[in-house]
Parts: C-alpha cells; sequence; structure tokens
C-alpha cells in the first residue's frame, strides 16, 4: 500500500514539475508573481472599510446577475446588438433625453394644460368614434381631391362676409321675400300651374323652340351689326316688303297672334 502511494505521489510530483517547467518557459510564472504581488499590494493597501464596499459591491453585482437571469434577459441581447449596430440605441438615448429635458423645464401649470388637452383629444376621439365619422373620410377625400372642399370654404367665407354686411333690416327684408317667394311656390303647386309650366318647359326643350330663339337672337344681333342702315321712305318700306323673308316673318307672326288669340278665346 505504501509504495502505491509513493508512486502516486512521484507522477504527481512528476507532473507538477512539468507544469512548472512549461510556466517557467512561456513567461506565465512571471506574470502569476506580478499578479500576486499586485493583490498582494492592494490587499496591503485597502482598508476595512474598502473591503466592506467592495464586497457589497460584489454582492450587488451577483445580485444583479441572479435577477437578469430569472427575468432571461439574455432573450433580448440580439434585439439590443442590434439596436447598438444600426445607431437605434442612440437615438432612444438622445430621445430620452430630450424628453427627459422636457419634462425638467415643464412647470406645473404647462403639464396641467397638456393633461387638459390630452384629455380633450380623447373626448374628441370618443365622439368621433360613436358619431361613426370614420365612414364620412371616403368621401371628405374625394372633396379634397377633386377641389370642392375649397370650393366649399370659400362659399362659407363668403357667406360670412355677407351676413356680417347685412343690417337687420336688410335680413328682415330678405327673410319676407323667401316667405313670400314659398308662399308663391306652394301656391303655383297647389293650383297645377307649376306642373303645366314644367309641360310646356319640357316640350319647349323638346322641341329646341327655346334654344331655337336664343339663336335667332344671337343672330340677328350679329347681322344687325354688319347690316347697312336702311334707305327711309316708302321706297326702302317697298324693297323690304317685297323680300321673301319679310313676307314669311310677317306670315308666322300672323300665325302667333291667331293661335294666341283662339287660346284666349276659349278661355
Amino acid at each position: 500500500m505504501a509504495a502505491v502511494l509513493d508512486t502516486s505521489q512521484e507522477d504527481e510530483l512528476q507532473q507538477a514539475q512539468e507544469a512548472l517547467v512549461h510556466l517557467v518557459r512561456n513567461g506565465d510564472l512571471e506574470r502569476i508573481v506580478h499578479l500576486a504581488r499586485m493583490m498582494g499590494a492592494a490587499g496591503d493597501a485597502m482598508t476595512d472599510d474598502m473591503v466592506g464596499r467592495m464586497a457589497e459591491v460584489a454582492s450587488d453585482g451577483l445580485d444583479l446577475l441572479d435577477r437578469v437571469n430569472r427575468a432571461e434577459v439574455g432573450k433580448a441581447l440580439p434585439a439590443i446588438s442590434a439596436l447598438v449596430h444600426n445607431g437605434d440605441l442612440d437615438r432612444i438615448v438622445h430621445l430620452a433625453r430630450m424628453m427627459g429635458a422636457a419634462g425638467d423645464a415643464m412647470s406645473d401649470d404647462m403639464v396641467g394644460r397638456m393633461a387638459e388637452i390630452a384629455s380633450d383629444g380623447l373626448d374628441l376621439l370618443d365622439r368621433v368614434n360613436r358619431a361613426e365619422l370614420a365612414k364620412a373620410l371616403p368621401g371628405i377625400s374625394a372633396m379634397v381631391h377633386n377641389g370642392d372642399l375649397d370650393r366649399i370654404v370659400q362659399l362659407t367665407r363668403m357667406l360670412g362676409a355677407a351676413g356680417d354686411s347685412m343690417s337687420d333690416d336688410m335680413v328682415t327684408r330678405l327673410s319676407s321675400l323667401a316667405a313670400d317667394a314659398m308662399c308663391l311656390v306652394d301656391r303655383a303647386v297647389r293650383t297645377g300651374v307649376m306642373d303645366r309650366v314644367l309641360r310646356v318647359v319640357e316640350q319647349m326643350d323638346e322641341q329646341h323652340i327655346l334654344t331655337d330663339f336664343l339663336h335667332c337672337l344671337a343672330g340677328a344681333t350679329e347681322e344687325a351689326a354688319k347690316a347697312p342702315a336702311p334707305k327711309g321712305g316708302v321706297g326702302g318700306l317697298w324693297d323690304l316688303m317685297k323680300k321673301p323673308e319679310t313676307q314669311q316673318t310677317i306670315q308666322f307672326l300672323m300665325l302667333v297672334g291667331k293661335h294666341f288669340r283662339s287660346c284666349r278665346l276659349k278661355h
């Protein structure tokens, strides 16, 4: 038994000697000596208070590592690394500093006003949601794109300016005029005049009477501006009466008078 122990000790001593030779050759032994001396000097220079603070720091560090481990913060390290690489972490830090500076610069009055504004904004959003105004957004967007919203704004401004410029007497007269117009329209509808007028207008539109009349007025005005001045006298009237167009016009006017007289005699 003693021989086995002696053999084992000799093997361990041989391994220790080989390790020591390896440490001497690569310079690790000198580094260990320097490190031991530095640790010894640091230990000699430290007071009991410093030792207590270092022990407290070490304890806090271990506690922090334990909480980090239990909170599984290690899973967030890839995301944090990506934030560091693309510069987002610096932006977040700058934003936090800006928010902190803004918070330090704000007074209690400013904080109260901002809280009131936030409350009013949430109340407005709630009312918009309850009123289902989101359904009107497509129509409003179309009005913005085609310019109708600008026209409505201009019309509203014009009406507002007109309302500001009107006096009480003008408002009273306009109200009376509107009431009279409504009464007239009501009487025309009740007596059937409006229906008859609409039928006549539809017939005139189908037969292009009103359009032809307007074209005739325009053509006559243009031709009268270019026509020479009449000669006057019986000779000039005789020359005018000899024209077939004049005779056709007089014939047409006579027919209109005839039909109008027949209509009046029926009533």
